[in-house]
């Protein structure tokens, strides 16, 4: 019955059809999950089917613990996609005209969304036999969605970046974007606020870490690798001359 329907596009009836929806927001057959239920997410949230206070329960139900942060911690199984499209589900949400979200929703959001980065284990990015896990890629668009949304307030800044560099200062070896869609948000929060010192700092102490040891073994360089491809990507997306001057400075540090 849904896959019929979403096939169709029909959404008709669509209290039933957005309870079956989210339940299988994480189906780990990839063309359910990703071909009809993301697509049909997209479709009714930006298409004016589903009502405000629809919208808004959408999204006080897809933040918790059962979907957004479903058994976080877990690794190479299949709770991640759970965890993944319901990022970025959300985020088509708060991408939304916004007059169903408040500003606690956005900082709570924010609070979620660091929890995630700091926690998540499973970085796999495609895997062969269920598509896209992409679970860094996806909860980074989504915070690339909340440092732009109008209710995002300033004083998340660092924490909000934190989280970013946390995932960036990883021996894990990202292959399918997740580098490029960390600098997003990064770069977003600098061309919005300026660069804070207290980023600067945090980058200072990733760069002193690395060069003050006398030899590398694979995982630091697997980590210094990720920091140098991060600053050159966020690099190219801030708007100031100044501030590409600031990060060139520091990245001609770790690149030979």
């Amino acid at each position: 019955m849904l896959i019929e329907k979403l096939e169709e596009k029909n959404y008709s009836n669509n209290k039933l059809l957005l309870k079956e929806m989210v339940l299988n927001i994480g189906n780990p057959n990839p063309y359910i999950r990703d071909k009809l239920v993301y697509n049909s997410f997209l479709e009714i949230i930006t298409k004016n089917y589903l009502t405000n206070a629809q919208l808004k329960n959408l999204f006080e139900q897809l933040v918790t613990n059962q979907y957004f942060l479903y058994k976080i911690g877990s690794k190479n199984d299949d709770t991640v996609y759970k965890r993944s499209f319901s990022a970025l589900t959300l985020g088509i949400l708060i991408n939304k005209e916004q007059s169903f979200l408040e500003k606690f929703h956005i900082s709570f959001s924010v609070d979620k969304t660091c929890f995630f980065l700091l926690n998540e284990q499973d970085r796999r990015g495609f895997t062969n036999e269920k598509g896209w896990a992409h679970s860094i890629a996806h909860c980074t668009d989504l915070l690339d969605e909340i440092v732009t949304h109008p209710l995002f307030e300033q004083d998340l800044y660092d924490k909000t970046l934190e989280s970013i560099l946390f995932c960036v200062n990883d021996s894990f070896v990202y292959e399918d974007d997740e580098i490029e869609r960390l600098s997003t948000p990064s770069a977003a929060l600098i061309n919005r606020y300026g660069l804070s010192q207290e980023y600067l700092s945090m980058i200072d102490r990733l760069i002193s870490n690395f060069l003050s040891k006398q030899s590398y073994s694979h995982l630091d360089t697997r980590m210094i690798s990720n920091v140098r491809n991060y600053l050159r990507a966020v690099y190219f997306k801030v708007n100031l001359e100044e501030n590409k001057r600031v990060l060139l400075n520091r990245l001609k540090k770790i690149t030979t």
